[in-house]
C-alpha cells in the first residue's frame, strides 16, 4: 500500500509538470486578450493579435513539440499506475459477499461514520476538508477527547503549527513551553526538545551558549536522565570536528522530524485521542483482510457452504502488532488479570481462558488423574489441547 501511495505522488507531479508545459502558451494568450479588453485601445488589441498569431504558427509548433514528450510520459505513467492498482487489489469486492449489506450498514450508522470521517480529517490537519464535509454531510462534529469539536480543532491547528515550526523552522520554543506546562506527563518530551536546542547551539558553533543552556535546563532532569546528560557533555571535546566525532549521528536532519513526531504523540496523549486515526486503522486492517476473506469466500462458494455466524469472520486475519489493541481481561477460571506472560487464549469452542489455567488443565490438576495433554473446556464438553489454543488480542 505504501508503494502505491508513493507512485500516486509521483504521478501527480508528472501530471502537474505536463499540464504546466501544455497550458502555459494558452494562459499567455488569454492574458494578452484580457489586457486588450481592459485597455480598449487599438494598440493593445494589435499586440494581442500579434501574440496569438505567433502562438498559432511557429511558437505553437515549438510548444507542441516540447509538450508532446511530457504528455506521452504522463500517459505511460498513468498506464503503469493502473496496472499497479490492479496488481495490488487483486480481489474484486463483489467476491467477498453481498455488497448491499455494506450500504445497509452505512445507512444505519451513517451519522457515526460521518463523525469519524470528520474527526479523521481534523486529526490529519485537513481542516478545510473537514469543514466542507461536515457541512455537506450535515454532520455535527464533536471532539474525540471529551471537549467540543471547535475546541479540539483549535488545539489541533495549534499542534500542527508548532510541529511545522519544529520540523521546518527548527524552532522548539513553543513546544518546550507547552511541555513544561504539562509537568511530568511530558517530561520526556521536554528533555528531547531541550536536547535538540542544545545540539542546535553546538552545531552553530556557539559552544559557550550551549554550555550555558545545559547548565540552565539540564539539572531539572538530573534524577532521571543523568547518563544521557553526561554523554552530551562530552560533545564539547569534538566541538570543532563534529562530522568525524562519535556524536556525528546526532546531527542528522531526521532528528527534527522525529522531534515533531514526539511532540504530536504527546499532544494526542494529553488530549486523550489516539495517535493513529481509527478510520485509517480500520481501512488498513480491511485492506489486509481482503485477500484472506476473498480466498475463504471462494472456497466456500465452490463447496456450496455458507458461513452461518453474523458479525464475525470465518477465519482469523493476521494483523501487525500496531493494529492489536489490548484491554484488561480477567481469567474466568483463576480470576487473575491477564498479563504478557499469561495472555488470554481462545479454545476451539470459542471460550477464552488464561494460558496459566490451560496449562494446569493440560497437566491434570486432580489427584490420581494421568495428564494426557487433552482436557475438557471448563464451560462446555468440547475436548481440546494446549496446542489448539490461540492467543487473543483485544
Amino acid at each position: 500500500m505504501e508503494s502505491l501511495i508513493r507512485d500516486c505522488d509521483k504521478l501527480a507531479k508528472h501530471q502537474s509538470s505536463a499540464f504546466h508545459k501544455t497550458l502555459t502558451p494558452i494562459d499567455q494568450a488569454l492574458t494578452q486578450l484580457l489586457k486588450a479588453k481592459e485597455g480598449g485601445s487599438a494598440e493593445n488589441l494589435r499586440q494581442a493579435l500579434t501574440h496569438i498569431q505567433k502562438l498559432s504558427s511557429g511558437d505553437a509548433s515549438a510548444s507542441s513539440s516540447s509538450s508532446a514528450p511530457a504528455l506521452r510520459e504522463l500517459s505511460t505513467n498513468v498506464s503503469k499506475y493502473g496496472k499497479h492498482v490492479e496488481k495490488t487489489f487483486k480481489h474484486p469486492l463483489d467476491t467477498l459477499g453481498d455488497v448491499s449489506t455494506g450500504h445497509v450498514f452505512a445507512q444505519k450508522h451513517g451519522e457515526h461514520i460521518g463523525r469519524a470521517l470528520v474527526q479523521h480529517f481534523v486529526h490529519s490537519g485537513q481542516f478545510s476538508l473537514a469543514t466542507v464535509y461536515a457541512s455537506e454531510a450535515q454532520v455535527q462534529y464533536t471532539g474525540g477527547g471529551g471537549g467540543s469539536g471547535e475546541e479540539e480543532e483549535s488545539k489541533f491547528r495549534e499542534m500542527f503549527c508548532v510541529a511545522r515550526e519544529i520540523q521546518e523552522q527548527r524552532n522548539v520554543e513553543r513546544a518546550v513551553a507547552w511541555a513544561a506546562e504539562q509537568g511530568g506527563v511530558c517530561e520526556a518530551l521536554e528533555f528531547e526538545l531541550r536536547r535538540l536546542r542544545f545540539l542546535q547551539l553546538v552545531e552553530a558553533g556557539e559552544a559557550p551558549g550551549a554550555l550555558t543552556y545545559a547548565r540552565t535546563w539540564f539539572p531539572k532532569f538530573a534524577s532521571t536522565r543523568m547518563p544521557e546528560i553526561e554523554h552530551l557533555m562530552g560533545i564539547f571535546i569534538y566541538a570543532k570536528r563534529l562530522g568525524s566525532s562519535p556524536y556525528a549521528e546526532m546531527f542528522c536532519g531526521e532528528r527534527w522530524r522525529q522531534g515533531a513526531a514526539q511532540y504530536v504523540a504527546c499532544v494526542c496523549r494529553v488530549l486523550g485521542v489516539p495517535l493513529e486515526s481509527p478510520v485509517r486503522v480500520a481501512v488498513d486492517a480491511g485492506a489486509l483482510a481482503v485477500p484472506v476473506v476473498g480466498k475463504v469466500a471462494g472456497l466456500m462458494r465452490d463447496r456450496r457452504v455458507e458461513w452461518s455466524q453474523q458479525d464475525e469472520l470465518a477465519v482469523e486475519v493476521p494483523l501487525p502488532g500496531g493494529m492489536r489493541f489490548h484491554s484488561v481481561f480477567a481469567c474466568p477460571v483463576s480470576k487473575e488479570q491477564a498479563t504478557v506472560g499469561n495472555p488470554p487464549m481462545a479454545l476451539p469452542c470459542g471460550h477464552v481462558v488464561c494460558r496459566g489455567s490451560l496449562e494446569k488443565l493440560a497437566r491434570g490438576v486432580r489427584p490420581g488423574v494421568v495428564a494426557s495433554g487433552r482436557f475438557k473446556c471448563p464451560y462446555c464438553p468440547v475436548m481440546a489441547s494446549l496446542a489448539d489454543a490461540r492467543a487473543v488480542h483485544f
